[in-house]
């Protein structure tokens, strides 16, 4: 099983200007907690993601997580995974809902391609390594995953299902914004190394 190099986000140095913007917004944050301030610490997030790129989305969306601000965080965050012309990510991927005022994360991700067989293999492939991504969005090796060697959370299961191209991971509806990301980039790799060039990814609909 190939591993991807460098899945986890490399955060700016400590006075990086996004990174200054991104922790004074989770102190801001912190401070209003449980309220979320629109025009404060908003504000400084937006400053962050404008000077620290797509990376500091998926800070952001992990930090807001628990927030009404998670769900868009999160769908800006996987649209930044696109590539125009090549593989793209439906804004609604692995998105946040709330069930009886509780955020809860879909965790299914399709593929909506024009070769079935290939993007079938592609998620068969990625389900192998799916299982290995933690919570931090590290992918580990087998071994590590095996004998408990990181204590953070990991899928308890993993399933493709080849009607509809696409599969399912068992995460017990935890919200995990970097395993998402690494969860979307290894779909998209394995689907290149398929074959497939253009293909579109999406989390079905509940109501489906």
């Amino acid at each position: 099983m190939e591993k991807m190099e460098n899945t986890e986000s490399v955060a700016p140095g400590v006075d990086h200007p996004a990174e200054v913007a991104f922790r004074g917004a989770c102190r801001a944050f912190e401070a209003l907690s449980p309220d979320f301030d629109p025009d404060g610490s908003r504000a400084l997030f937006e400053e962050a993601v404008r000077l620290g790129g797509p990376d500091m989305l998926w800070r952001v969306a992990d930090e807001c997580l628990d927030t009404e601000e998670g769900p868009q965080w999160m769908s800006r965050a996987v649209v930044s995974e696109s590539v125009p012309g090549g593989i793209t990510v439906d804004p609604n991927t692995l998105r946040i809902e709330r069930i009886d005022g509780v955020p809860h994360q879909k965790w299914e991700i399709a593929v909506e391609s024009d070769d079935h067989a290939r993007a079938v293999a592609a998620l068969t492939a990625a389900a192998d390594r799916m299982w290995t991504v933690f919570e931090d969005g590290g992918e580990r090796t087998p071994e590590e995953v095996e004998y408990g060697l990181i204590d953070l959370y990991n899928p308890n299961f993993v399933d493709v299902n080849e009607t509809v191209p696409s599969v399912w991971m068992d995460c017990k509806d935890g919200i995990m914004p970097h395993m998402a990301r690494t969860d979307l980039r290894i779909i998209a790799d394995e689907l290149r190394k398929a074959g497939i060039r253009q293909a579109h990814l999406y989390t079905p609909s509940t109501d489906a």
